[in-house]
C-alpha cells in the first residue's frame, strides 16, 4: 500500500499494516491498545473529521492526553512522528504486562459500506423500540454503545457524523428514561459535538419538558454559553451548614457556585437530621428549599403549683417547673415531677414530631389537703352568709353574700380590695345574691333569688344590665341559683324552682332550655349547682344526683342517689371541676 505524508493531500490516509512504535513521552503517558479493526486516527477530536491514518486491532499507541472522549496519540512510522486523535471506544488502556506482542493482528473480513450502514441502522432501530417503550433500558443502551466504533468504518464523513449523532441521542434518551439526567446530559453533549446542525434537527420534536431542558443545557455547554452553575439553597429553619462535595460552602440561605451540574450537597444543623443528596441541575441558575427534620424536640413543662423538680429517665434534670427542657430525642421517656407535700406525678412522656416545643401542663395532687388561708369568720365584718365564689382573670376572687356590699373582691394574697365599693349603689341593686360567674372579658354575672333575675356588672362593679322576673316563661325565673359561663361567653342558669337549665347569650337573650321536674334522665328536682368544663360539657347537681349534658342540653350520663354513703347526695349545692376531670361537690 502506498503511503502519503500528512501535508501532501488533505483527504489522504496512512494505513498502518504493522504495529506503530510508541514515542516515549514520560511516565505520565498511557499505553493504548487498538481494539477495532481499521480504526481511524483523526486530525481533530471529532467524529466525521479528517482521517490521517487507519490502524489495525492490536496496535499499541501512546496516549499523551485525553480530551473528552478522545485520546491524543503519537506514534512513529517510517521515521516520521505523527500526532492525532483516536476515540476512546476504539482503544483500551493497558500496562506492560497485558500489552500485545509486536505481531500483526489480521483484519476482519471487509464488508461493503452499504452493509456496514445497514447493520448499524438495524441495531439502532432495535434499541430505539425498547427505549420508546421504556423496556430493557440497560440492554438497549448496552447495544447502542458498541455501535460508535463501527461508525468509524463508514467512509462517508457526513453519514458517519449523522449516525453517531443519532446513536448518542438515543443513548441519552435511554439514560433519561432511567432518570439518570447527568449521563443523559453527557450523551446529548456528545451529540452536539458530533454534528450541531443535525443534532438540532433530530431533537427538535422531543416534547418531554424534562428531556427538552437537558437537550437545551447540553447545547449551551457545547457552545460554551455555560461555564458555571448556581444553586440558591434555603432551609426551614435557616442557618444550616452547607457542604458541597464534602467541603463547607456556607450557611443557609446561600448561593453555591459549581462548574458541574452534578454534585453532592450535605445540610447539617444541630438538632436535625443531616440531609445528603446528589443534585443534578438542568438550568444555569436554580433554587432549592429543604425542610429539615428534627431529631428531637424541646419540651415545656409547667405545673400547678410551680416549683416542682423535673426528673427524666430517673435523673434529676437540674430544672424545676416551669421550665423548658432542651432538645429531647423522639421516643418515650420516663418523666417524674416531684414537690414536697404533693404526690409524685409519673408518666411516660412520648416526644413526637411537631412544630414548636411540646407543652405539658401538670396539676399536682396534694398528699393531704390542709388549710392554707381563710378570710372572714363568724365575727368578720366582711361576709354575711356567703353563697358563691368565683376567680377572675387576674386571680382575684369575687364572693357574693348578704353583706352591705353584696360582692366582695379579694386579691390572690387574701387581701380585701375596696375598688368595688365606689359602685356600692349599683351593687345594692342586688337583694339576695346567690350564684356568681365571670366571663373571658371580666364581666360578672350574679343570680338573685329574691328578685328572680340575673344581673351583669363590669369588673369595677358598674351595673350593665338585668334580665328575668318571677315566672315560668323563657325569660323568667323561680329562685335562680347556680350560674356558669362557657368558652363562647354564653350564660347557663339553674332555674331551681322551675326545674330547668336555661341558656342565654352574654347580652341576656334567651336561647333554649331543658329539663322538667322528675327523677329520670334529663329531669331535675330543684337544680342548684352548675359547672362547665373545658369541653363545654355541663354538669348539674340537684337534690339527689349529678347529671352531665352537652352544651345543647343532650343528656350524656348521670350518677348518684339520695343518701349519705360514698357516691350518694343529700341536697348538694356547689360544684367545681379541675383540669384532671375531677368533680368536686
Amino acid at each position: 500500500m502506498k503511503t502519503w505524508g500528512l501535508g501532501i493531500q488533505k483527504k489522504a490516509f496512512i494505513f498502518l499494516s504493522v504495529l506503530a512504535f510508541c514515542i516515549l513521552l514520560g511516565s505520565s503517558s498511557l499505553k493504548l491498545e487498538v481494539i477495532a479493526s481499521n480504526a481511524n486516527i483523526k486530525l481533530k477530536p471529532e467524529i466525521g473529521g479528517e482521517n490521517i491514518a487507519n490502524v489495525n486491532a492490536g496496535t499499541i499507541l501512546l496516549g499523551e492526553e485525553k480530551q473528552g472522549e478522545w485520546y491524543k496519540v503519537s506514534f512513529e512510522i517510517q521515521g516520521k512522528s505523527i500526532s492525532g486523535f483516536i476515540h476512546e471506544m476504539l482503544v483500551k488502556v493497558i500496562d506492560d504486562e497485558t500489552s500485545q506482542s509486536d505481531t500483526d493482528i489480521p483484519l476482519s473480513n471487509e464488508i461493503s459500506q452499504e452493509e456496514i450502514i445497514a447493520n448499524i441502522e438495524t441495531a439502532v432501530e432495535s434499541s430505539k423500540k425498547l427505549i420508546r417503550k421504556e423496556q430493557q433500558l440497560d440492554t438497549a443502551i448496552a447495544s447502542l454503545r458498541p455501535l460508535i466504533p463501527k461508525v468509524f468504518r463508514v467512509s462517508d464523513f457526513d453519514k458517519q457524523k449523522r449516525l453517531a449523532a443519532e446513536i448518542y441521542l438515543w443513548i441519552g434518551l435511554g439514560y433519561a428514561a432511567q432518570k439518570n439526567e447527568f449521563l443523559a446530559l453527557k450523551e446529548m453533549k456528545n451529540m452536539f459535538e458530533v454534528d450541531h446542525p443535525y443534532a438540532l434537527e433530530i431533537s427538535r420534536n422531543i416534547y418531554d419538558p424534562n428531556i427538552a431542558k437537558i437537550i437545551t443545557l447540553a447545547e449551551k455547554e457545547y457552545l460554551g454559553l455555560i461555564k458555571e452553575y448556581y444553586l440558591k439553597i434555603s432551609t426551614r429553619p435557616q442557618d444550616a451548614i452547607i457542604k458541597l462535595n464534602g467541603e463547607e460552602a456556607g450557611k443557609t440561605p446561600t448561593t453555591i457556585k459549581t462548574d458541574s451540574p452534578k454534585f453532592t450537597i450535605e445540610i447539617e444543623k444541630e438538632g436535625y437530621d443531616t440531609i445528603k443528596e446528589d443534585v443534578f441541575l438542568i438550568a444555569e441558575t436554580s433554587e432549592k428549599e429543604f425542610i429539615l427534620q428534627k431529631i428531637g424536640r424541646t419540651v415545656h413543662i409547667s405545673s400547678s403549683p410551680p416549683g416542682a423538680k423535673i426528673f427524666l429517665n430517673g435523673e434529676y434534670t437540674g430544672m424545676d417547673t416551669d421550665s423548658e427542657l432542651p432538645l429531647m430525642e423522639f421516643g418515650i421517656h420516663k418523666l417524674r415531677i416531684s414537690k414536697n407535700n404533693y404526690k409524685d406525678w409519673l408518666q411516660d412522656l412520648k416526644v413526637t414530631k411537631g412544630e414548636g416545643p411540646l407543652v405539658l401542663e401538670i396539676t399536682l395532687e396534694p398528699k393531704t389537703y390542709i388549710s392554707v388561708d381563710q378570710w372572714g369568720g363568724e365575727n368578720s365584718n366582711f361576709f354575711t352568709s356567703p353563697t358563691g365564689i368565683v376567680m377572675g382573670r387576674q386571680g382575684n376572687f369575687f364572693v357574693v353574700d348578704e353583706s352591705d356590699l353584696k360582692i366582695n373582691k379579694i386579691s390572690p394574697e387574701g387581701i380585701f380590695k375596696n375598688d368595688l365599693a365606689v359602685n356600692k349603689r349599683d351593687l345594692n341593686r342586688l337583694k339576695n345574691p346567690f350564684g356568681i360567674a365571670v366571663n373571658s372579658e371580666g364581666y360578672l354575672y350574679v343570680t338573685d333569688i329574691k328578685k328572680h333575675c340575673v344581673m351583669k356588672f363590669d369588673s369595677k362593679g358598674n351595673f350593665v344590665l338585668k334580665w328575668g322576673k318571677l315566672g315560668s316563661g323563657d325569660n323568667e325565673f323561680n329562685t335562680p341559683l347556680g350560674i356558669a359561663v362557657d368558652r363562647e361567653n354564653n350564660i347557663y342558669v339553674a332555674d331551681s324552682g322551675n326545674h330547668k337549665i336555661k341558656k342565654f347569650t352574654h347580652l341576656g337573650v334567651f336561647q333554649y332550655s331543658w329539663g322538667q321536674e322528675g327523677a329520670s334522665e334529663g329531669e331535675f328536682v330543684y337544680p342548684a349547682g352548675i359547672f362547665i368544663n373545658e369541653k363545654d360539657e355541663i354538669f348539674v347537681t340537684d337534690q339527689n344526683n349529678l347529671q352531665k349534658f352537652t352544651n345543647s342540653g343532650e343528656f350524656i350520663s348521670g350518677w348518684g342517689d339520695k343518701g349519705t354513703a360514698p357516691g350518694e347526695f343529700d341536697r348538694p349545692m356547689g360544684i367545681y371541676g379541675d383540669g384532671d376531670n375531677c368533680i368536686y361537690i
